[in-house]
């Protein structure tokens, strides 16, 4: 087999060399450039594939896969937080994918889309692909399975599959898939709840033709039921609006959202958080302006983008709007390119929102490459508060930006992830909206995880500026129902569940230490047994805590002069989820996570 990277360690340049505005600053990680095989990607998303508190990364070869060129292979990415990153991709048993697919035009493999479909916890990965798809099964082991054949979602080996949507489109608790295509018409599978997933495609009426690239569910008409936009290369971009009958029903003309093609990237934000959420299509500029479609409490859209100035982004692709800088408003970035001649091509384009107003200010920051830019994702990797930028390129390395407004900026210090787990909903919780109360103003996130070639199950982030407190969060489920939860400090990484109005906060002061090879604890993940086993004399006494995600010591045990220690944890009631253990042995003290099933 050839040979392949392990490692990515994540290096931080010691001082810049880009100039930055407003305290505002992203640097490339060094250590994702140099490595080699990291180059000619698709589709980019994250998910905590192992639920260990971090973001993991797939990346989508364009490749056809062989087995003996390492550089032809997707790969999935363990992040092990200060260690950086490891590739898993062999023991994670995805390596092995599809080797019957045909030369695709835009590449032999296109997206990644991260969906517990199941509902036990661990994200499932969906792959689309030219010419037959791939579902892969978490086995919450570090070990997926290909359950495709038996699933139900193989596609067709004439299909064009270039992206997989996750959604709830019939509110019944569990995940359904939407497959665009660019060759066949899109396809609609209903998860049936026990694995096994029916086409119904043609009986839904979104079996849409028009060369699809993306698509994005959002409640349009506030009737709790998603809807549905697709974005099409050739021809209309199209609304669908759910009946909730499990049909569909065109209303792009009512909705006022029309595109004419050339449709690629999309992305859903509330640019100025006034609860109505908004629309933005990436396309050809040279062919059609990219439309921003700016919703109204009537409902209606109206094309903003040239009025706001961001209608050029050249050859458009992937888009994503967050808080770049945490203070309070939804910035954008787009990746572009087609071809790269000589030196000269299509730059990536950043916006920021200054209270509504959007400024390029790419060059300042540095992010204004010229390459052929596909998939984009932004995510926390370094769990320090602000978010990164990771950028899929063809005919060059991917790119890692860090994001250094945590060490910059000393008036937008203040920021809150959230996490969701439904219970009715969907265990993702994908079609949720987050509402925060800042003294009386009021933020607002839609959450779906979409994107183009791809679909992340990641935290919803929130800049807070200076504001040191949340007055109130809510949260509509996707089942509609609206819950409220109580005052938060900031900068901390919370879950809610719904039906459950107590907050879980990830966030626990310890300095994890996993590397010590003297303490052997297993197995991890444990189900009511933990064994510890020691260097023989080596310890006297030993204190042996178990600390809760939200930073409470829910077991606590003095060990005498141990050799091997079996810890019994069937009285405690522990729920299932990320702890983490401390071995005080005098002076010393070890950490580490353990994660209960």
């Amino acid at each position: 087999m050839c040979c392949s990277f392990k490692y990515l360690i994540i290096l931080a340049p010691l001082m810049s060399l880009t100039p930055w505005l407003k305290a505002q600053r992203f640097e490339p990680d060094i250590g994702f450039g140099i490595v080699s095989e990291l180059r000619d990607t698709n589709g980019v998303s994250v998910a905590d594939y192992d639920q260990d508190g971090d973001m993991d990364i797939f990346l989508v070869s364009i490749h056809k896969f062989q087995k003996g060129n390492s550089q032809t292979w997707s790969r999935l990415l363990r992040n092990n937080g200060q260690n950086g990153f490891e590739d898993v991709t062999e023991e994670s048993k995805i390596l092995f994918q599809n080797e019957t697919l045909r030369d695709g035009w835009m590449g032999d493999r296109m997206g990644a889309s991260w969906g517990d479909y199941d509902n036990d916890g661990y994200p499932d990965l969906f792959l689309s692909n030219d010419g037959g798809d791939e579902l892969w099964h978490n086995e919450g082991n570090g070990q997926f399975k290909n359950v495709t054949q038996s699933s139900g979602v193989e596609g067709c080996l004439d299909c064009y599959s270039s992206n997989g949507l996750w959604w709830d489109y019939d509110l019944d608790g569990d995940l359904d898939l939407y497959v665009c295509d660019w060759l066949k018409t899109n396809r609609l599978y209903r998860n049936e709840g026990n694995g096994i997933f029916i086409d119904i495609s043609e009986f839904s009426r979104l079996d849409d033709e028009g060369k699809t690239w993306a698509s994005i569910p959002i409640d349009v008409n506030r009737d709790t039921y998603p809807d549905l936009y697709v974005v099409n290369d050739f021809g209309e971009s199209r609304l669908f609006i759910n009946q909730g009958n499990g049909r569909f029903s065109d209303s792009t003309r009512y909705y006022k959202l029309e595109n004419l093609g050339d449709g690629m990237g999309i992305d859903v934000c509330d640019y100025n958080s006034d609860g109505n959420f908004d629309i933005y299509v990436t396309n050809i500029y040279d062919h059609l302006p990219n439309p921003f479609f700016v919703g109204s409490e009537e409902g209606i859209f109206t094309n903003r983008a040239s009025e706001l100035g961001i209608e050029n982004t050249g050859w458009g692709w992937g888009a994503r709007f967050f808080d770049a800088d945490n203070d309070l408003d939804e910035d954008l970035y787009v990746v572009n390119g087609m071809k790269v001649i000589n030196g000269r091509g299509d730059r990536n384009v950043f916006f920021e929102n200054e209270d509504g107003i959007f400024n390029n200010i790419s060059q300042s920051l540095g992010v204004n490459s010229i390459s052929i830019g596909r998939g984009l994702e932004v995510f926390d990797y370094d769990n320090d508060g602000d978010m990164d930028m990771l950028v899929g390129n063809r005919e060059t390395n991917l790119t890692l930006y860090k994001n250094y407004t945590m060490q910059t900026d000393e008036l937008n210090k203040n920021w809150i992830q959230i996490k969701l787990e439904g219970i009715e909903s969907n265990r993702n919780a994908f079609g949720s909206i987050v509402e925060i109360n800042l003294q009386g103003k009021h933020y607002y996130r839609h959450y779906s995880g979409a994107n183009l070639f791809g679909q992340s199950i990641k935290p919803i982030h929130f800049g807070m500026a200076h504001h040191e407190f949340i007055d109130e969060i809510s949260v509509t489920w996707p089942s509609g129902k609206k819950e409220y939860f109580p005052t938060l400090s900031a900068n901390q990484v919370v879950k809610l569940t719904e039906g459950d109005t107590e907050v879980y906060s990830s966030n626990v002061a310890l300095g994890i230490n996993e590397s010590d090879a003297l303490i052997n604890i297993y197995p991890n993940p444990f189900d009511k047994q933990i064994t510890l086993r020691f260097p023989e004399n080596k310890f006297g006494q030993v204190n042996f805590r178990l600390i809760s995600a939200s930073g409470q010591v829910v077991y606590d045990k003095f060990l005498q002069k141990p050799y091997s220690a079996m810890l019994d944890f069937s009285n405690t009631k522990l729920r299932s989820g990320l702890y983490y253990y401390q071995l005080e042995i005098g002076e010393y003290i070890s950490t580490g996570k353990l994660l209960k099933k």
